[in-house]
């Protein structure tokens, strides 16, 4: 096996191996969009990724074994370091009992290239029933930072009673959605999740979010007294393109002051 560049020519086979996967990953979660099963968009974003910072194939007699394409960021997550993000599209290997070999080879010529580029992050995003590549990662010192749940947008199994008010925030909220959002910030930071510190948003960034005609955020009160929100995003949505979908809300941002925890708010407000 070589690693090498990544060729053009290579793309139409690097498309088919990640929507080869998705196929297997939409039969258990019907949920998940289909839009990355159009190889043309694929390969697109895959031409994009690789022509941009540069890519790289493993090939096997003549055939793609697998591909890495990735992202470079100064700022990663805002923690003050530059990153190299591997995106759920721009990497996949051809079969699942050749997952480590061909992942661990791709990956020990990236980390040099990352390293040079003075990326002190490293990060990729891997399609949730990939056993064997969540293996490989994990065993080559990779931990795990970020799982986006998807479930069908109808209602919860069982209702979810609260002493709460449940309400609609509307842009008068503004002031006070941003205050519960600094708290938000700072429990990330707390143990034991210990995330980088990201900023919280300001009253005018919820005022211009709330404006937008999908996203809403919704309040739990006591008395008049916000106590807790979550947010739902469906036009300012930051999480994976898999999950990009006109038919998608992303929840993005849910808290509750500690004094009110437990007395079910957030599954009242969902």
């Amino acid at each position: 096996m070589e690693i090498l560049p990544f060729y053009p020519d290579y793309l139409a086979a690097a498309g088919q191996l990640f929507t080869a996967g998705l196929a297997r990953l939409r039969r258990s979660v019907p949920e998940v969009p289909a839009t990355l099963l159009d190889s043309e968009r694929v390969c697109g974003n895959i031409a994009r990724i690789t022509a941009a910072n540069g890519g790289l194939m493993a090939v096997e007699h003549g055939e793609l074994a697998g591909y890495m394409g990735w992202w470079l960021a100064e700022d990663f997550r805002g923690a003050g370091r530059k990153g190299a993000y591997v995106p759920e599209w721009a990497h996949a290997v051809r079969a699942e009992a050749d997952a480590a070999r061909i992942y661990r080879a791709l990956y020990r010529e990236a980390a040099g290239r990352w390293a040079a580029e003075g990326c002190e992050v490293h990060a990729l995003t891997l399609l949730a029933d990939d056993r064997a590549a969540e293996r490989a990662w994990f065993w080559n010192g990779f931990g795990l930072l970020v799982v986006d749940g998807v479930r069908p947008t109808g209602p919860l199994e069982a209702a979810s009673r609260t002493d709460l008010t449940i309400r609609q925030a509307t842009a008068a909220d503004a002031r006070a959605l941003a205050a519960l959002d600094a708290e938000h910030v700072r429990h990330y930071v707390a143990p034991p999740v210990f995330m980088a510190p990201p900023a919280a948003e300001d009253a005018a960034a919820w005022e211009a979010f709330l404006a937008r005609p999908r996203n809403s955020a919704w309040l739990a009160l006591d008395g008049d007294a916000p106590v807790g929100f979550i947010r739902f995003a469906g036009c300012d949505y930051d999480g994976v393109e898999l999950l990009s979908a006109d038919t998608m809300i992303g929840i993005n941002g849910a808290y509750v002051r500690p004094g009110y925890r437990g007395r079910h708010a957030a599954a009242a407000i969902l």
